[in-house]
């Protein structure tokens, strides 16, 4: 899916809503705007039990190529801790950005299978993992991240 119309971006109690995928996929075109990326970067959107914004949008910048070393478990506990104090109830959707324009290549699909992992072993609701480059903003695909393709 390539990235087409940007919805606009609202103050937080106005957004719509999330309650399904596109509705996620939606709130993340609205939130990053016109796509392009000076570098790699981990993005954390909290969400009520009602599915709105809780808080602001957390971002992690210059992120290497790869989590190569990186503790699937500490960035599990920094989701709970927030989610059991001002979102309580909540959930998190978790999104990573590079630039450039190229196809997604072995250190996307890395960190794609990582947030995975992280989303599947936070205690809650998960939503889909996504990346995002100059070009795209997509769910990772079922096969890339490691989760059972049925």
């Amino acid at each position: 899916m390539t990235y087409d119309e940007t919805p606009p971006l609202l103050p937080p109690g106005q957004m719509p809503a999330i309650h399904t995928a596109g509705d996620l996929l939606r709130t993340w075109r609205a939130l990053l705007g016109p796509l392009g990326f000076p570098r790699r970067s981990l993005w954390l959107l909290f969400l009520t039990a009602e599915g709105r914004p809780a808080g602001p949008l957390l971002t992690v910048e210059d992120l290497r190529d790869g989590p190569y070393d990186a503790a699937p478990d500490d960035l599990v506990a920094v989701c709970e801790e927030i989610l059991d104090g001002p979102g309580a109830r909540g959930s998190v959707a978790l999104l990573v950005t590079r630039p450039g324009r190229d196809a997604w290549h072995v250190a996307d699909r890395a960190w794609g299978r990582w947030l995975t992992v992280v989303a599947q072993r936070i205690d809650g609701p998960t939503w889909p993992v996504h990346r995002a480059n100059d070009v795209v903003l997509e769910p990772v695909p079922a096969g890339e991240s490691g989760q059972h393709v049925a």
